[in-house]
């Protein structure tokens, strides 16, 4: 394995743990989706939905009578749908688990999981083993551990997973897309975001989908599903096109026009 190759995995792996504990759980920020602790005040118990007429780029296009769901659009190819989700005395991650299937099918984003390293693998071994840190390496196949953060990499795939308690991220990347899981559901709040996000448009017609689900634990959970018929990418969170400029579901650190539409429903 070259230099160059062993220092962008080591310093990635760095990045990662770096986020993950510096938030006191992980922090996802894939193509412009980011998700931060839910925190440890109580959320809102939400009976019926806050839904404004516009927020940032996004225009409400319908409302459901009874505050349960409203859509929303920002006119660049994206729709959100805010929803108020019951949990009935299941746990968050089950509840969602219809949804993320029912995304999948539209953005079905197959990447192999990477093994970890053999020992009996042909070719020159890299082992690095200090405390909290430790690689190994074989050709262009990776293993990186680090301060609960587990990188495997091979060719142009890579699993990265932490794991903090109850708190969890896992993203599974490869040429065609990436799909990333960040959980977070502790003895309060509950917090869950789910991507797809393709490097070609799907048969469906959408490059990126997800959802971003938050409330007490014990439910409701409010859930904003977004879909796009553009490429995740650039700096902005979407395509070239947007000359950075975009911030549908860019949750930056204001959380972006998605995290508010949210927050104003769970928050205080």
């Amino acid at each position: 394995m070259g230099i160059f190759r062993m220092r962008a995995i080591v310093m990635g792996a760095l990045g990662v743990s770096a986020l993950a504990l510096s938030a006191c759980m992980p922090v996802v920020d894939y193509s412009g989706v980011t998700v931060a602790s839910s925190g440890a005040k109580p959320l809102k118990v939400v009976a019926a939905l806050d839904c404004p007429a516009s927020e940032g780029r996004l225009t409400r296009t319908a409302q459901a009578a009874d505050g349960r769901s409203c859509d929303y659009e920002n006119g660049n190819g994206e729709t959100v749908r805010l929803s108020l989700v019951a949990l009935d005395g299941r746990s968050a991650p089950e509840v969602m688990q219809p949804t993320k299937a029912a995304l999948w099918a539209l953005v079905p984003i197959a990447n192999p999981p990477v093994p970890p390293v053999g020992r009996e693998e042909p070719g020159e071994h890299t082992n690095i083993d200090l405390p909290f840190f430790h690689v190994h390496t074989v050709g262009d196949h990776a293993d990186v551990k680090i301060f609960g953060v587990k990188v495997h990499s091979e060719g142009d795939y890579a699993d990265v997973r932490t794991d903090l308690g109850l708190k969890h991220t896992v993203v599974h990347a490869g040429p065609h897309g990436a799909e990333v899981v960040a959980e977070d559901v502790g003895r309060t709040n509950a917090e869950l975001v789910y991507v797809l996000a393709a490097e070609r448009g799907a048969p469906s017609g959408y490059w990126a989908v997800g959802y971003v689900a938050k409330g007490p634990v014990k439910g409701p959970l409010v859930v904003a599903e977004f879909r796009s018929v553009r490429k995740m990418g650039g700096r902005g969170g979407w395509d070239e096109d947007d000359h950075g400029d975009y911030r549908g579901v860019h949750h930056d650190g204001d959380h972006g026009d998605i995290g508010r539409l949210i927050d104003r429903n769970v928050e205080g």
